[in-house]
């Protein structure tokens, strides 16, 4: 995803140091693209349609079939799964079959570890010298893809840390992709209730599955002089194995 490769890189460390950790052969084409999503909702469809077809191409290489297509944004997953087939409707049938089959491949990381590799959380202990973390659900991720046991799962895999579920959990955080930048005194209302639902979490860490939010998330928290870290919730798996 554009904004991990560009504003959160770590993700995408931590990312390969849980894939590396159980054994997963990862291959990264060099060249990808944006998943469309920022042309699409500015209504350029034309420009959309390219970025699908140059990702796949590099993705879905039949000279080296993947079995999965795993991504840490939220957003992409949501595009990749539900837009491109969505939207692809006038290609032809081998291209619409070819984006369909990539689209049915696939998954968000924390379905992936959770799901295919069968991480599975900690054994529950005492909360004393625990790190309290709370949890954002994404948009795209909770309600457009309906994955919100795994990141969870996730967290709880790590044994430094207890989960404090927030109020709201999966509210809308407000950002909204380039909604924020154009309405952001209505994007910064949302996220204000956002960020005070943080706060009665008590949790000294927030997690999300989406580095939209995790910019959202952080701007509020910034602006209310609030020390409260933002991560990713597959940076918080891939910490534990580190130790």
């Amino acid at each position: 995803g554009c904004l991990i490769d560009k504003i959160f890189p770590q993700v995408g460390e931590a990312v390969l140091t849980a894939l590396e950790h159980h054994g997963v052969g990862v291959f990264l084409p060099a060249g990808q693209g944006c998943c469309g999503i920022p042309a699409l909702s500015s209504g350029d469809t034309q420009t959309f349609k390219e970025l699908v077809r140059l990702n796949l191409k590099l993705l879905d290489d039949p000279a080296a079939p993947c079995d999965y297509l795993v991504t840490a944004c939220a957003t992409c997953s949501s595009t990749i799964k539900k837009l491109w087939p969505l939207m692809m409707q006038d290609a032809g049938p081998e291209e619409q079959q070819r984006v369909a089959a990539l689209a049915a491949r696939t998954l968000d990381i924390s379905q992936f570890l959770v799901d295919k590799v069968g991480v599975t959380p900690a054994a529950p202990g005492p909360e004393s010298g625990r790190i309290a973390l709370t949890y954002h659900d994404p948009c795209h991720l909770k309600k457009s893809l309906g994955v919100a046991a795994q990141p969870r799962a996730l967290l709880q895999a790590n044994p430094g840390y207890v989960l404090k579920e927030m109020p709201e959990s999966d509210w809308c955080c407000g950002c909204g992709g380039s909604f924020n930048l154009q309405h952001y005194e209505t994007s910064a209302a949302i996220g204000k209730r956002k960020r005070d639902n943080i706060a009665k979490s008590q949790a000294r860490v927030v997690a999300t599955g989406c580095p939209a939010c995790m910019l959202q998330i952080t701007d509020m928290l910034s602006q209310a002089g609030m020390r409260v870290q933002v991560k990713h919730a597959v940076e918080i798996y891939s910490d534990a194995l580190k130790k």
